[in-house]
């Protein structure tokens, strides 16, 4: 068992994550412990990060990946594991906020970003049990059916391979009659989220990129032309620095950056395996599905069987039991017909929320970049940014063909009671879900 320690003394024991308990081993990388020097820096990884410096390293820039644990020990090895595309809110918000053609160059990207995590797959062959049989978004109540048919409605009209499903389908496509509408989106998919992250840093190790684990890096300094990043013992000196720490950015690397986000805390639970019979009850076409509740409530079923369950209705520390009993009342509520499930896994981990529920790209000075804000939907949205910030430190001076603007770090106000606040936040949108519920009944 290995267990890593951040600052605030989070550990990840690996024996409670199902990625974790199924996955191969990564290639073992050890802590920087003497002086390098590399074209890029990047700190983090994770998708991201990862991402990055595969892109950067088949452009022939010499890369160096250091991170305070391991690839994959954050947020990237340890969500439900759905790839999905779009953002977190629907296209014709997107355009409201940024206008044209701004804005439709950031749907069309986050809406393409699911083909990059499974062409990446394919060209490193990649073992990380994925699929792409679609993506599931189920109405929990009357009042989200409109919701969806608008969402539904803003990816047709820009001929993305979506399908409005029929009320009467739900209970044989998804395996429960809890529902009142759903839509389908066919680019989205599934993936061992941790075993990816693996392959990632796999990948990126056969293109020359060098990985230190263990190597939290303390400090930047910047002085004619070159980075330096202080670690405990080492430092590595470089042109250009990324910055991918995503919700675990507990060092301040940037100013501002860390008051930038909302860091969430997200839980996962996992089945053992279910009876065959039972397995092909739930989503039986094994597409992954998120519903529209509040508190989000995402589910699917592994290769082996198992369903997963994940929620963002988490407020409490690492091992609160109280982060997964939400998510076995939620599975008594879907598929409690079934039978009762047995628990084997439970894990959690934190996710960075911005303000405007938009994936951030900051340059505060030239030559360093810091990226994060994936909402969510981390896994496809996450990979598609590392490309973009290998194509920016590529051509700096291309700024007009950046599908992501480049925008000042703006902290959210208030940021020190961001933890009160989300604990309030969470609450309230349980009472809004059950509301809902009890609302579409009496109708």
């Amino acid at each position: 068992m290995r267990i890593f320690m951040t600052q605030k003394g989070e550990s990840l024991d690996t024996a409670r994550s199902l990625w974790a308990a199924t996955s191969s081993p990564g290639v073992p990388a050890s802590p920087l412990t003497r002086n390098e020097k590399a074209d890029v820096v990047v700190v983090g990884a994770g998708y991201v990060g990862l991402s990055a410096a595969i892109h950067l390293a088949e452009a022939g820039k010499h890369v160096a990946v250091v991170d305070t644990a391991e690839p994959g020990w954050g947020a990237s090895g340890r969500n439900n594991g759905q790839v999905i595309p779009g953002l977190k809110i629907d296209p014709d918000a997107v355009l409201h906020r940024l206008g044209e053609p701004a804005g439709e160059r950031l749907v069309e990207w986050s809406g393409d970003a699911p083909d990059l995590v499974f062409n990446l797959i394919d060209r490193f062959r990649m073992s990380c049990q994925a699929a792409r049989n679609g993506w599931i978004q189920p109405a929990h109540s009357r009042q989200a059916v409109k919701q969806i048919d608008k969402r539904y409605q803003q990816w047709r009209v820009r001929r993305a391979p979506v399908e409005l499903l029929a009320p009467e389908r739900l209970p044989t496509l998804l395996g429960t009659s809890e529902y009142y509408g759903a839509w389908l989106d066919r680019r989205g998919g599934w993936l061992n989220p941790l075993a990816y992250c693996r392959g990632l840093a796999d990948a990126a190790r056969d293109l020359g990129v060098r990985i230190y684990s263990r190597t939290p890096v303390l400090r930047l300094d910047h002085s004619v032309a070159r980075w330096a990043i202080h670690t405990p013992l080492a430092e590595v000196s470089a042109r250009q620095v990324v910055i991918a720490t995503g919700a675990y950015c507990e060092v301040n690397l940037v100013n501002g950056l860390r008051q930038s986000i909302v860091p969430i805390r997200t839980a996962q639970v996992a089945t053992r395996p279910l009876p065959p019979k039972v397995a092909m009850t739930i989503l039986p076409e094994r597409q992954g599905a998120s519903d529209t509740r509040h508190l989000l409530t995402s589910f699917r079923v592994t290769p082996d069987g198992r369903l997963v369950m994940g929620g963002a209705g988490a407020t409490g520390g690492v091992e609160n039991p109280s982060l997964f009993r939400s998510l076995h009342l939620a599975a008594q509520q879907l598929f409690g017909h079934l039978g009762r499930f047995e628990w084997e896994f439970a894990w959690s981990g934190r996710l960075a929320v911005t303000a405007d529920q938009l994936p951030h790209l900051h340059e505060p000075v030239r030559d360093l970049i810091a990226a994060l804000g994936c909402n969510g939907r981390g896994i496809a949205i996450s990979t598609a940014l590392g490309k973009v910030i290998a194509e920016r430190l590529l051509s700096p001076d291309c700024q007009d063909s950046t599908p992501i603007p480049i925008t000042g770090i703006r902290g959210i106000p208030l940021h020190a009671l961001c933890g009160l606040g989300v604990a309030a936040a969470t609450q309230f949108k349980r009472i809004q879900d059950r509301f809902d519920r009890v609302r579409s009944r009496l109708a």
